[in-house]
């Protein structure tokens, strides 16, 4: 299988709709806590919590604020937590967010 990089084109200050999220064969209640780690172009980070969807074990949605979203390309991961160990998806490539300058 040759791995891919998830490009996601979004616009500036946006705070909707949720970003929807599936990881396929993971059944999200099985962790402690899921976050996606953000680096934003000016090398700045934060993190943002996945909510699981309550009806389906493989979805999880993001919920932007304020702020979240600025113009530039950001690099992105999930880190799952579950008694104390520790793991990141994607492995090879982080998700790029490719966010436009706003128009209006």
């Amino acid at each position: 299988m040759t791995a891919r990089q998830i490009i996601l084109n979004l616009v500036e200050g946006d705070t909707a709709p949720n970003l929807p999220v599936r990881f396929v064969g993971l059944d999200l209640s099985d962790y402690d806590s899921i976050a996606m780690k953000i680096e934003k172009p000016d090398g700045s980070r934060y993190s943002k919590p996945l909510t699981p969807d309550e009806e389906d074990p493989e979805l999880g949605f993001i919920t932007w604020e304020p702020g979240d979203l600025t113009v530039g390309r950001h690099r992105a991961e999930f880190e799952f937590l579950a008694d104390g160990d520790r793991f990141t998806l994607p492995r090879r490539y982080p998700i790029l967010f490719d966010v436009r300058r706003d128009l209006g």
